[in-house]
């Protein structure tokens, strides 16, 4: 059968579609988990089919050159990929030369090392809102890789590409706000950090999206590992745990208020804070309250007094008010966090 013009452009547009239905966005980024890494490929599989329709002709699809430049690199035909890469950057793809500076920056494959090279290629792709592009050059700004160091273009760039949503500058911007340590302290005391309820929301939305990392440091600092040496500053980023519904940063704050570390002493609200931490389901009983020297704190009376009486209160325990928090109380306790 004669395919027409008109009809070969049809097919063509088609065919770009299911690419850009199947494979999605182009992204330049790196992958938040080796599940995702593996998903996104296996989307580029189904989708390669229709991307090589969608590159024939003399007006190829730029977002189909992309995904299939990126299936290329993945199986080592680097030389390929990045005649490729060129075409999806030329046709004016930012994510394309957030890749060809990759290959710069790293020495991969058949191109040496060139971190100016890199950084000019970068710059080109974060003018064309690249977050990855971004944050790749907010590092390079840091270690002065290809370009003097500058630790304000750095903060800046990665601020823009953790507003795009990009769960690596997230994370390391998060990092940045808890401990500030890297940058000048002139910067850090404009910036006012550290800033612990800045860092939560970026780990938070980093988090959301499936980073192991900005996980595993909410669970850390909410469960009292490693944070902040000063009080005052944990517990800002505890109250802001709380405040959304944290289980364990309720728990770290009512050990806080029990024992008046960074904090005014209030053994009610320390009560309170134990009582909704329960209630959430997400705190084991063995888990409520917190270590000194690594052993179980003794209860503050005052606090105990306030815990056994909400503990009444909600029905849930019917011995003595006598601050005594023995099998009664915890059992009373056990109860609640089991929604009984």
């Amino acid at each position: 059968m004669t395919v027409t013009a008109g009809q070969g452009l049809a097919q063509s547009g088609t065919a770009a579609e299911r690419c850009h239905e199947i494979a999605g966005v182009p992204d330049s980024g790196a992958p938040v988990s080796r599940e995702a890494l593996t998903a996104h490929f296996g989307r580029l599989g189904e989708a390669r089919a229709h991307c090589e329709a969608a590159v024939i002709g003399s007006d190829p699809d730029r977002e189909a050159l992309f995904h299939l430049a990126v299936v290329m690199q993945r199986e080592g035909v680097h030389e390929r990929a990045l005649e490729v890469f060129a075409m999806a950057a030329d046709a004016g793809l930012a994510a394309a030369h957030t890749k060809l500076g990759d290959y710069r920056n790293f020495g991969i494959g058949p191109v040496a090392e060139d971190h100016a090279g890199a950084v000019a290629e970068y710059e080109k792709a974060a003018a064309g809102g690249d977050a990855p592009a971004k944050a790749t050059l907010a590092i390079m700004y840091q270690i002065g890789r290809g370009v003097p160091q500058d630790f304000d273009r750095m903060i800046a760039l990665l601020k823009e590409a953790a507003d795009a949503g990009y769960h690596f500058a997230e994370f390391r911007l998060a990092e940045l706000y808890m401990n500030p340590g890297v940058i000048p302290a002139r910067l850090a005391h404009d910036l006012d950090l550290p800033d612990p309820i800045a860092a939560a929301k970026l780990y938070e939305k980093a988090a959301a999206q499936g980073s192991t990392e900005a996980s595993a440091a909410l669970e850390k600092f909410y469960e009292g590992g490693a944070g902040f040496d000063d009080p005052e500053v944990k517990m800002k980023w505890l109250r802001h745990g709380a405040e959304t519904g944290n289980a364990q940063a309720m728990n770290a704050l009512g050990f806080m208020y029990e024992r008046g570390e960074g904090v005014d002493y209030d053994p009610v609200r320390a009560a309170e804070l134990y009582v909704e931490a329960l209630k959430t389901g997400n705190l084991p009983v063995a888990q409520l309250r917190g270590m000194v020297n690594g052993y179980p704190a003794r209860w503050d009376r005052e606090t105990a007094l306030n815990f056994q009486t909400i503990l009444r209160y909600l029905g849930l325990y019917n011995g003595a008010l006598d601050a005594i928090i023995g099998p009664g109380t915890m059992g009373a306790a056990q109860r609640l966090a089991q929604g009984q």
